[in-house]
């Protein structure tokens, strides 16, 4: 944050621009419709010049995003501080996601859940991978992507029913998404059984995730995901067994 050359000026910058990106997210999570600036200025109690001020700078450090509509969104500045302070097992992911895109010539992901979304918290990608409009901080309906119904692993059915509430299935996803929370507990079902995700066409059309969760002492803590081709069917049992020992490796490295 700028500062006008006052020593009191930047801690009061920080502890504010730190409470409008708590807004903010916390909005997100909530799954409701996000906040413009002057709605954020009602909710944090900062002056309305300077929340204008605030999120324009944050924009400009990439911690926010500003939609068409003049809502905010987190950034993906603010996902990669969030994953720098994250357990072993994130640290450790990146060496374990080099080495499956080397072998298999996949883009290989690890995503953490935010209430009915899947962050994209790491990519690795190799030049004959399948294209995607993935990025490091992208967030993404955690009910159609493989990486995010991985994320699903845990949850109950009610879970599962009371975190997908409100979500609007109709126009959103790939053309083998699900409709509805029981089609998503179904394909939960059929993955749980063999133990791993495959989610083929569910978010991109033409291709296949494989996934797995990483579980650090029983808690769910984020998944592993490869993309490939979706006629690269042949690959699914072993990208499945390969994902699931890396997402095993990652938990243990935290255990």
């Amino acid at each position: 944050m700028s500062t006008d050359g006052s020593g009191a000026a930047l801690p009061s910058a920080l502890r504010q621009g730190a409470a409008l990106l708590s807004a903010v997210a916390d909005r997100e999570r909530s799954g409701r419709a996000g906040l413009s600036a002057s709605r954020l200025a009602e909710q944090t109690g900062i002056e309305r010049s300077r929340t204008s001020r605030l999120t324009q700078e944050l924009v400009e450090l990439g911690f926010l995003q500003r939609d068409e509509d003049a809502t905010f969104r987190a950034g993906p500045a603010y996902f990669e501080l969030a994953a720098s302070r994250q357990e072993e097992w994130l640290r450790a992911a990146r060496g374990a996601l080099r080495s499956l895109v080397a072998r298999f010539r996949v883009s290989a992901r690890v995503l953490a859940a935010d209430g009915p979304r899947a962050v994209l918290l790491r990519l690795e990608t190799a030049s004959g991978a399948p294209e995607t409009a993935a990025t490091p901080g992208m967030v993404t309906p955690i009910w159609c992507t493989g990486g995010g119904r991985a994320l699903l692993w845990l949850d109950s059915r009610a879970r599962l029913e009371e975190r997908l509430r409100g979500v609007e299935f109709v126009g959103v996803g790939g053309p083998r998404a699900a409709h509805s929370a029981a089609g998503v507990w179904e394909l939960m079902e059929r993955d749980r059984a063999r133990g791993f995700v495959s989610a083929d066409q569910e978010f991109e059309y033409g291709v296949r995730e494989i996934a797995a969760p990483v579980l650090v002492a029983g808690r769910l803590r984020g998944a592993v995901s490869v993309a490939c081709r979706s006629d690269d069917a042949d690959l699914v049992p072993v990208l499945g067994e390969e994902v699931r020992a890396v997402a095993k490796r990652l938990g243990s490295a935290s255990g």
